[in-house]
C-alpha cells in the first residue's frame, strides 16, 4: 500500500480512537513512525483520551501546535469557564467551530447567546 494511503489510514485512526492509534503504533516501527508525524496531531480525538491517565503535557502541546480542533475546544472551554478569560476562550471555541467540530459549534453559539 502506498505511503500516502497508509498516512491517511493513520490519520483516520487518530480521529476515531486514541486506543486504536496506540495499538497501531505498537504494531510495527513503520506505523509508529507514521503515527508520530506532526500532522497526525491535528486529527487526535482529544475528547476520547482517557483523562484519568493525566494526559501528557507534550501530547496536548503538540495537538495545540497543530491547531487540533478538539484541543482548541478543550482549551477554549477551560479558558472561558475555569480561568475567566472570556475573549480568549470564545476565540478558541470559534476556531474549533470554524474547523467543523460540532461540539464547539454548539458550545460557542450557546455561550455567545448567553452573553447577550
Amino acid at each position: 500500500m502506498p505511503e500516502k494511503i497508509q498516512a491517511l489510514v493513520v490519520q483516520r485512526v487518530a480521529r476515531n480512537s486514541f486506543q486504536d492509534l496506540y495499538s497501531l503504533r505498537a504494531s510495527c516501527k513503520y506505523m509508529k513512525a507514521l503515527a508520530e508525524r506532526r500532522r497526525v496531531y491535528y486529527f487526535y480525538d482529544m475528547c476520547s483520551v482517557p483523562w484519568i491517565l493525566n494526559t501528557p503535557h507534550e501530547l496536548l502541546k503538540n495537538c495545540y501546535a497543530e491547531r487540533n480542533p478538539r484541543t482548541l475546544y478543550i482549551k477554549g472551554v477551560q479558558f472561558f469557564f475555569s480561568f475567566g478569560f472570556q475573549e480568549e476562550g470564545l476565540s478558541l471555541m470559534k476556531h474549533a467551530a470554524d474547523a467543523g467540530y460540532e461540539r464547539a459549534v454548539y458550545t460557542h453559539a450557546m455561550t455567545r447567546k448567553s452573553l447577550g
